[in-house]
């Protein structure tokens, strides 16, 4: 059985990589030409060895569903930028996120989903952030949790990370903008996306889950409802062809 094949519906496998950690042998080889001039163009080296572990890494991950080789697949972009697998390889649905030194690759089959993972950072500005980012629900529900600055900081980085994934599966990014939909961000109080000003139907189409496994992260993933399971892989769990 294919790792396609076990992608049934709502179904979602989650790959992570550490982008430190993880042996970069081969990567910059299967990556595209195009690929390797955007990692040539950062200036810190750690940046252009993140991007390569990264994508080389999509490339490796998405190869076996696809059943092809990492070097050959051809990517495309949606009407508002989401990266895709080219119309060859039918089913095969993924979203990359990364952040600090880890990466995340979320993979549905015909289903679109989205991922966002963000190292949590308690010397931002939280709340100022959210004046400019959050909608007036999610504002409230973060200042009810002042003066506790350590649930202001998860509650701050829980609702970053799902409205990101959101905004990534549904395929039109910041485009429409952040505020015009409502998600939880309360610790302990489950992922949701509560309201959709501009689509009042997503609240029943698509399904939040948070993915609570990597300390000092906050990350989130967004596909349709319902889903049923998500499976966690760590890269290095898998010996993958050089």
């Amino acid at each position: 059985m294919t790792e396609l094949e076990q992608l049934g519906a709502g179904v979602v496998h989650v790959w992570t990589i550490p982008l430190d950690r993880t042996n970069a042998r081969g990567l910059r080889d299967v990556l595209s030409e195009s690929e390797r001039s955007r990692a040539d163009r950062f200036m810190r080296a750690e940046h252009t060895h993140r991007f390569v572990i990264a994508h080389g890494s999509k490339r490796r991950i998405l190869a076996v569903y696809a059943e092809q080789r990492p070097e050959q697949l051809r990517f495309v972009e949606g009407p508002h930028g989401k990266p895709a697998l080219d119309g060859s390889v039918s089913g095969v649905e993924f979203n990359l996120s990364h952040s600090g030194d880890l990466a995340l690759i979320a993979i549905a089959r015909g289903y679109p989903v989205g991922v966002d993972v963000e190292r949590r950072d308690p010397t931002l500005e939280h709340l100022d952030l959210a004046e400019r980012f959050f909608s007036p629900a999610e504002r409230a529900a973060l200042q009810a949790l002042s003066p506790d600055e350590e649930a202001v900081t998860t509650g701050f980085f829980a609702c970053w990370s799902r409205k990101e994934a959101y905004l990534k599966a549904t395929g039109y990014g910041i485009s429409r903008g952040l505020h015009h939909f409502d998600v939880t961000l309360v610790p302990g109080i489950p992922a949701r996306l509560i309201a959709d000003r501009l689509d009042p139907q997503a609240v029943t189409r698509w399904e939040l889950a948070d993915l609570p496994m990597f300390s000092g992260y906050s990350a989130a993933l967004v596909t349709v409802s319902p889903i049923h399971s998500i499976l966690v892989r760590d890269i290095g769990d898998r010996p993958w062809p050089q």
